[in-house]
This record gives C-alpha cells, sequence and structure tokens, in this order.
C-alpha cells in the first residue's frame, strides 16, 4: 500500500497570503514603536544628561582641586528665594571664614527644576548696596531646585551646589 502525500500551496489560498504579511507587519510595528519613543525621549526637558559628563570625568583631578579649594577658603553662602511680583527672586548672601560679606564678587548661578533638568537657567546675580547678590528667577515652577553657584572673588573660585524648594506662587 502506497501512502502519497499530497502538496499543497499555502501561498495560494488565502490564509497563506495573510501569514506572509505577519513578519513584515510586526517589523513595522517594531520600527514604528522604537522611533515613537526616541521622539518623546528627545523632546522631553525632563529628561537631560549631565552638563559635559565625559569632559568631567576626564578632567576628575580638577573637580577634585576645586572642592579642596572651596574648603580651604571655606567661604559660607546663603541662598534664599522671594516671591515677588514678577516670579520668584533669588537671594545670595556670601561670607568669608570669619563671617564678613563678600563684596565685589562675580557671581553667576545655573538653575533648574529638578523635573525639567533639561530646561537649565543661568542668572547673573547683581550685587546690592546691602552686600547680597541678587537675579530674577521669572516663571519658576514650585518644586525642588539646583542652583549651581559659581563665584569669583579677585584671584579666589569658589563653586557650590544648593537645593532649596521653590514654593507655589500664591494667587497662582
Amino acid at each position: 500500500m502506497s501512502t502519497k502525500l499530497k502538496k499543497v500551496d499555502t501561498a495560494a489560498t488565502p490564509q497563506g497570503r495573510l501569514w506572509a504579511f505577519v513578519p513584515v507587519a510586526l517589523l513595522v510595528a517594531s520600527v514604528g514603536g522604537v522611533g515613537s519613543l526616541v521622539a518623546i525621549a528627545v523632546r522631553d526637558p525632563g529628561f537631560a544628561l549631565e552638563k559635559n559628563y565625559y569632559e568631567r570625568a576626564v578632567h576628575w583631578d580638577r573637580e577634585r582641586e576645586q572642592v579642596a579649594t572651596n574648603e580651604r577658603l571655606g567661604y559660607g553662602v546663603a541662598l534664599v528665594l522671594r516671591d515677588v511680583t514678577d516670579g520668584t527672586e533669588l537671594e545670595l548672601g556670601l561670607t568669608d571664614r570669619a563671617g564678613v560679606p563678600l563684596r565685589g564678587a562675580v557671581v553667576t548661578v545655573e538653575a533648574f527644576a529638578n523635573a525639567r533638568s533639561g530646561e537649565r537657567r543661568v542668572l547673573r546675580l547683581v550685587a546690592g548696596a546691602d552686600g547680597l547678590y541678587r537675579a530674577p528667577l521669572p516663571s519658576a515652577r514650585a518644586g525642588l531646585w539646583e542652583f549651581h553657584i559659581d563665584v569669583l572673588a579677585g584671584s579666589e573660585h569658589v563653586t557650590r551646589v544648593v537645593r532649596a524648594d521653590v514654593t507655589a506662587r500664591r494667587g497662582s
């Protein structure tokens, strides 16, 4: 008794043609999904890399020297955030090791909300007659902020990182 198998051409059937497109559909869905995730990540202001991270890693010894300089000088930094009519004002008090207010310094602050670390603001603080340094921080969202303070006082360079809460504006 001989048994012959009948060869069926599945490509000729409607179901066979449908299955031929399944790998193509999976590939298109995969590429589309990855593409949309990349587009979201690139536009998201809450996602950010550490600025100059490679350069900072290569020059790690410089950062350690700066930390040692900060400790040696012992400058005091007091940061206060105040509500003003058009937003928030950053007020910075600087003192030397003896507690004497530091005058005539050039103060720059890079500020960002932790929730929006991709949206960084560089502020140039202006010295007031009272020895405090101030700059406006308009439309500051409420939440935890990070302030990278850079002080040039004569030949001395001091850096600090301060985290502070910005409160929601009254009436908003």
